[in-house]
C-alpha cells in the first residue's frame, strides 16, 4: 500500500510539474536533435513528442534517464527517511526504511522498464505522454498489473490539454 502511495505521489509531482514546464514554454519550437549522438545515426531530424524522442534515443541515452530515475528516487527516498525533523538514531532501521522505499518504486531491473516503455511508445497514440509517466505505466506493465485502461484515460487527459 505504501509502495503504491508513493508512486503515485511520484508520478503525480513529476506530472505536475511537466505540465506546469511545459504552459511556460508552449512558445517554443520542437528541438532539434541533430546534436544529439543517436540523430547522428539517423541524420538531421526534428522530433515534436516523446514517443518520437524516445524512438530517436540510443540504448545508452535510454539508460540515462533510467540512471536519472533511480537518481531521483533515491534523492525522494533519501529525504523521506533523513529529512524528518526527528532524525533516525538507529542506522539499520533507518537503511531498512530507505530500501523499503526504493524498492517499493524501483523494483524492476531497468532493461525490462527500458523495454516496456520502448513497446509502449510503439503506439503512436503514446508520443504525447511524457517519459516520467510513461515509465510509471512500464512499472505496472512489468509487474503485471492492468494499465491499458489508465493508458486510454492519460491520453485523453493529455490530448484535451493540448
Amino acid at each position: 500500500m505504501a509502495r503504491k502511495a508513493l508512486l503515485i505521489a511520484l508520478a503525480l509531482t513529476l506530472a505536475l510539474a511537466g505540465a506546469a514546464h511545459a504552459q511556460k514554454s508552449t512558445d517554443k519550437k520542437p528541438t532539434s536533435l541533430s546534436s544529439a549522438p543517436s540523430a547522428a545515426a539517423a541524420g538531421p531530424a526534428t522530433v515534436s513528442n516523446f514517443g518520437q524522442r524516445w524512438t530517436a534515443m540510443t540504448d545508452k541515452e535510454r539508460d540515462m534517464f533510467l540512471e536519472g530515475m533511480t537518481t531521483a528516487i533515491r534523492m525522494v527516498c533519501t529525504n523521506a527517511v533523513f529529512g524528518q525533523e526527528t532524525k533516525p538514531v538507529d542506522m539499520q532501521a533507518a537503511n531498512k526504511s530507505f530500501m523499503e522505499c526504493f524498492a517499493g518504486v524501483f523494483p524492476y531491473k531497468p532493461g525490462d522498464i527500458k523495454s516496456a516503455m520502448t513497446s509502449m511508445y510503439q503506439d503512436k497514440n503514446n508520443n504525447i505522454i511524457p517519459y516520467d509517466i510513461m515509465y510509471g505505466m512500464a512499472l505496472l506493465k512489468v509487474k503485471g498489473d492492468p494499465y491499458e485502461d489508465n493508458l486510454v484515460r492519460l491520453r485523453q487527459d493529455l490530448a484535451k490539454r493540448k
